[in-house]
């Protein structure tokens, strides 16, 4: 059996196909993160693995990657520290940038130039190699990264220094991005090689464990072999939450589901993207502890904001939720593991909308804990207990809707033209109190949402991205972007056959990014029909305004390979797995008696009034008055949010 993996901050996530039947399993995430999926494949009796991991976006975030040292043009050593000029806040003039991944005295200058036409100017001798080598050497470096002026019209310098550090890992700005730009080239191939020790390892321990290769989750929606991500590390950089989205897209082809905002609320963070006519958003512009990530990846925008994040009373005595985690251990207070301060998943136990156990009843939760916990953040900031409850569900639900409104304003997209697709361990709980502060009408619930991501990762195509700058008029584009094409599906049937997929089954989609001559932004426009008007259509969505006038550049043409792999979908329960109950809950307008249904028991035609309790064994659907939810095929709760 094949298991689709997703390694987060708090629970580690699997989903499998055993036959005709998918089976899924939750268990809490470990420091070592090998350690729970080796436990969880056991469990599971699992054979081969899709894997999607926060290793590398971690790696970053803590600043945990490997020493590494930056060749680039002499002259361009600074390149990393000077960056752009935009700020993060406009007006603060106090703001600091964070460093680089690699300090000043590990950046060294080659005597070498390629002009912007790629001819070679002056051209790298080995003795200016030896020396540039022997500085990196000196320096201690585990990785060297190496981006070169216009090395991607002609790679030939940067494969002269690659050859003279066979030793180390080392990263090459044109295998990494063959694009423009030499600062988001620089930022993305110096990630790469940040993260490439870190990931080598662990995935070279992950093998060991299974015996064979596995296929591992990309951040463009895609998965590969851990081998070919070994190459390219900075590729698994947001494999995580690309799982749900490439989740959401499998069953965005339902009717009335074709345009949808994804909502995954796990126990570190949430996380949220668009899809436009059921197909995923997609972005070059990402940005990771502040450096650019120019790869294509899914868009998706992430906030601290999940079960586990922490309500804190910040200097001026206001109340915060998160970013910070209680992670898996200690956890929320009612875990019972030593956690001392209040939580999402402590505030929701304690206002009802959660009940007595996590994980199919596997995780009990200590309601009392929770409690005193509550009174006593209710006392700080003197107010009653229930006030408090409510407070950090509004805070942290601010907090998200915050992230919601810049992901639809950046796409150009009304709320109210949405549906809300909520998964994640706490997705469901929020989910409609979040669409009625947004605006949105409907909520869906899909099947498996405590480990929608995990299934996301097993049933991802397998996939390559290829790209080059090829900056012109439009109108003289043609044979240049055929060139390109015509080398990129070269490129990918033998990329493809090399890693043992067949390539008579990939889809290929071609691309190329556009924009008025004199702007430094683009839109990437499908290669077909009137590239023309397809750019000034988008122009007009996203910016609200276009020229009818202004000539049009090429600046980058692409190339998306997917291989499909199989989807299947769970079966419906033949009869109720539970019986009915009721429990307080606390909402907006007070404490009320709610309805406890097991999800498994609603028929297919089921349509039930709020406010009820919709219980899983590893979510938790929270209906509140004024809203109703029905079942529609293949087994999705769909929520009508009401007022």
């Amino acid at each position: 059996m094949d298991v689709g993996v997703d390694v987060g901050g708090t629970f580690t996530d699997f989903v499998g196909f055993r036959g005709r039947s998918v089976v899924s399993l939750k268990l809490p995430s470990t420091r070592d993160p090998a350690e729970a999926v080796n436990a969880g494949m056991r469990e599971v009796g699992a054979t081969g693995m899709s894997h999607g991991t926060t290793v590398a976006t971690n790696a970053i975030l803590e600043r945990k990657g490997a020493r590494i040292a930056f060749i680039t043009t002499a002259g361009f050593e600074d390149l990393l520290t000077i960056a752009r000029q935009n700020r993060p806040s406009l007006y603060d003039f106090r703001v600091t940038r964070p460093s680089p991944p690699v300090p000043r005295e590990r950046c060294f200058g080659l005597h070498e130039r390629v002009d912007a036409r790629g001819r070679p100017l002056l051209r790298p001798t080995p003795r200016e190699i030896q020396r540039v080598v022997r500085a990196v050497r000196d320096s201690g470096a585990e990785s060297v990264a190496v981006s070169l002026l216009f090395s991607f019209l002609r790679p030939q310098h940067e494969r002269a220094i690659s050859r003279a550090f066979r030793d180390l890992p080392i990263s090459v700005s044109h295998e990494v991005l063959a694009e423009f730009r030499e600062y988001e080239r620089s930022s993305t191939t110096v990630l790469d090689a940040y993260v490439k020790p870190l990931v080598t390892r662990y995935l070279a321990a992950l093998d060991a464990s299974l015996r064979h290769g596995f296929l591992v989750m990309r951040s463009s929606g895609s998965v590969t072999t851990d081998r070919a991500v070994v190459r390219r590390p900075i590729d698994m950089v947001l494999s995580g939450p690309a799982g749900g989205v490439a989740a959401a897209a499998s069953i965005a082809r339902a009717p009335g589901l074709r345009h949808l905002m994804t909502f995954d609320m796990g126990g570190t963070s949430a996380d949220f993207s668009v899809l436009e006519d059921g197909q995923p958003a997609w972005t070059t512009e990402a940005v990771i502890d502040s450096f650019p990530l120019a790869l294509p990846v899914v868009d998706i925008e992430s906030v601290g904001a999940g079960g586990g994040s922490l309500a804190v009373i910040d200097p001026g005595g206001a109340l915060r939720v998160g970013p910070e985690s209680a992670g898996a251990d200690p956890g929320p207070v009612a875990y019972g593991k030593g956690g001392d301060r209040v939580t999402v998943t402590d505030a929701d136990l304690v206002g009802g909308a959660l009940g007595p156990g996590l994980l199919g009843g596997g995780l009990p939760l200590r309601k009392e804990l929770a409690a005193k916990a509550i009174e006593r953040l209710a006392a700080h900031l003197r107010i009653s207990a229930d006030e408090a409850v409510l407070g950090v569900q509004r805070v942290v639900r601010a907090s998200m809707a915050k992230a919601m409104r810049l992901v639809l304003a950046r796409r150009g997209v009304d709320p109210t033209e949405q549906a809300l697709l909520a998964f994640g361990g706490a997705g469901p709980m929020h989910a409609v109190a979040l669409a009625r502060e947004i605006g949105m009408r409907t909520v869906v619930v899909p099947f498996l949402p405590g480990a929608f991501s995990a299934y996301g990762v097993l049933i991802s195509p397998v996939g390559r991205e290829y790209s080059r700058s090829v900056v012109r008029p439009l109108d003289r584009a043609g044979p240049a972007i055929a060139r390109a094409i015509a080398e990129f599906k070269e490129r990918a049937r033998s990329d493809l056959e090399s890693q043992e997929f067949d390539p008579r089954r990939a889809l290929m989609d071609a691309t190329v990014d556009l924009r008025f001559r004199g702007q430094s932004y683009e839109l990437s426009i499908p290669l077909r029909g009137d590239l023309a008007a397809s750019f000034r259509r988008a122009h007009r969505v996203r910016y609200g305004y276009v020229s009818r006038h202004e000539p049009i550049e090429l600046v980058t043409v692409r190339l998306a390979v997917r291989v499909p792999r199989p989807v299947r979908t769970p079966a419906r329960p033949t009869r109720p797995s539970h019986s009915s109950g009721h429990r307080r809950v606390l909402f907006e307008d007070g404490w009320l008696d709610a309805e406890v249904v097991h999800r498994d028991s609603l028929g297919i035609a089921a349509e039930v009034d709020g406010p009820v309790i919709l219980e899983e064994d590893h979510a938790t659907t929270v209906v509140p008055p004024d809203a109703r939810v029905s079942i529609r095929p293949p087994g999705l709760l769909v929520i009508e949010v009401g007022t």
